[in-house]
């Protein structure tokens, strides 16, 4: 796809001037290039770098060469300013990071750090929301606080603005992550403990939910995602289940289905239901 009025950033890779522009005002720490994850300068006041400029950087690129990349760069920007000024955008804050207790501490060097493919999965989605749906936002369930570390630095590598709700934190915390997410139209994820965010909570603002793991109780994830199912939505809900093939995962999915069939058998009086369900199933949920 063409790039109009494109700019050629220090990394070498090029981008939609205005693009670019919405990108580094939307993120939330140091903006870093999506392509390769260095950190994203960009001169706006260069000219519109050229097809044989975008084509030279690519190469360059390709090949890893720093020599070949600033040159190909500065190729772009002849004529042209370079270093600060009104139309300069730099990664002005520091690099990411986490708390001491979070799992990214312990990890050590993030720049060489690779996540999951769950997780790039995740990105992709949210990507693609973004995308297909500017005003679109999303809520983001894990029980786990660590794969909402990760979730989080790997979302803002992307420029995806997130905010966070989990238990430990204070009840004024919660409301400002609440007020960010439903006011604010550059926040487009919130992030949450699956069962602090699982009750008492209106966020219509949301019209995408994401599962990144099962829990045993499927009760409790219905209770997460009727977080957005409230009066006053009026967008279609999308809700998408992370599940890795062959795994545990697997195991937990078929115990809710078979959970869910003794609640329809049993509340809901739906004597199919409970016929569906052997008796080692029975002896494996009662034993």
């Amino acid at each position: 796809e063409e790039v109009e009025d494109g700019v050629v950033a220090d990394c070498g890779h090029g981008f939609c001037r205005t693009c670019v522009i919405e990108y580094v005002e939307g993120a939330v720490r140091a903006a870093k290039c999506p392509t390769c994850s260095k950190p994203l300068t960009v001169d706006l006041s260069a000219p519109p770098a050229t097809a044989a400029t975008a084509a030279a950087t690519a190469t360059a690129t390709a090949a890893g060469d720093d020599d070949d990349i600033a040159a190909a760069a500065a190729g772009a920007g002849s004529g042209g300013r370079r270093g600060g000024g009104s139309g300069h955008l730099a990664a002005a804050a520091g690099p990411y990071r986490p708390k001491k207790t979070s799992i990214l501490s312990r990890i050590g060097d993030l720049s060489r750090f690779q996540t999951s493919t769950k997780i790039e999965a995740l990105r992709e989605e949210l990507q693609r929301m973004c995308c297909c749906d500017p005003g679109a936002k999303a809520i983001v369930f894990s029980q786990f606080t660590s794969m909402l570390d990760l979730c989080h630095w790997r979302l803002e590598q992307v420029g995806i603005r997130c905010v966070r709700l989990e238990g430990s934190q204070s009840m004024e915390v919660r409301e400002r992550a609440i007020s960010a997410f439903t006011t604010d139209p550059r926040v487009r994820v919130f992030l949450m403990s699956l069962k602090a965010g699982g009750v008492a909570l209106n966020l219509t603002a949301a019209s995408h939910v994401m599962l990144m793991d099962p829990w045993w109780n499927p009760a409790v994830e219905q209770q997460a995602q009727d977080r957005i199912h409230r009066l006053g939505q009026y967008k279609p809900i999308t809700v998408v289940r992370f599940v890795i093939a062959g795994t545990i995962e697997e195991r937990i999915l078929k115990l809710q289905e078979k959970k869910q069939l003794v609640f329809e058998g049993t509340v809901g009086r739906d004597v199919e239901a409970l016929g569906r369900l052997t008796e080692d199933d029975l002896r494996f949920l009662f034993g």
